[in-house]
């Protein structure tokens, strides 16, 4: 029998030495599928982002149209309540429906010729220098919410 003049170590370098480049090659492969994973996330998240915008968009659409809807009601509930005498407590009632259904349509033309970004922005302006009239209003449509949603409740049934 013949004896081997390699070491371990020297078996140990070889086996490193062919080992070296198959762990450049996974480390290779690797990176590119995280690559290639990022840029997925990216483009996903880019598809979410678009689609809550429209559908933001469209909410506020609709928002602008209830609006207008709630300026013609209001102009006819002043139309009823308009009996000719200006001093008369209908004539004001109606005329301070008329000022409401004016507000409320130049609320529903600002609400459509404004971006979304403008819109946020001019909410957190107001919030910011007007604390207690926001959480008043928040209180409102909460009520409001609940009111409605307590209401629609019962014709699921």
């Amino acid at each position: 029998m013949a004896a081997s003049s390699r070491t371990i170590t020297d078996v140990a370098d070889d086996v490193i030495g062919k080992a070296k480049p198959k762990a450049r090659k996974v480390k290779a492969e690797a990176e590119a599928l995280i690559v290639e994973a990022k840029d997925e996330i990216v483009e996903v998240a880019g598809k979410v982002g678009s689609g809550a915008k429209g559908a933001a968009a469209s909410g506020k659409d609709m928002a602008a149209d209830a609006v207008h809807g709630l300026a013609d009601a209001a102009r006819q509930l002043a139309n009823k309540l308009d009996d000719g005498q200006a001093d008369s407590g209908t004539a004001k009632a109606a005329e301070f429906a008329r000022k409401a259904a004016d507000s409320m349509d130049r609320f529903s033309t600002k609400l459509k010729e404004k971006e979304l970004d403008e819109i946020a922005s001019d909410a957190r302006t107001m919030v910011r220098e007007n604390p207690a009239i926001a959480v008043g209003a928040a209180a409102l449509i909460g009520f409001a919410l609940a009111r409605f949603l307590k209401g629609s409740g019962g014709r699921d049934a």
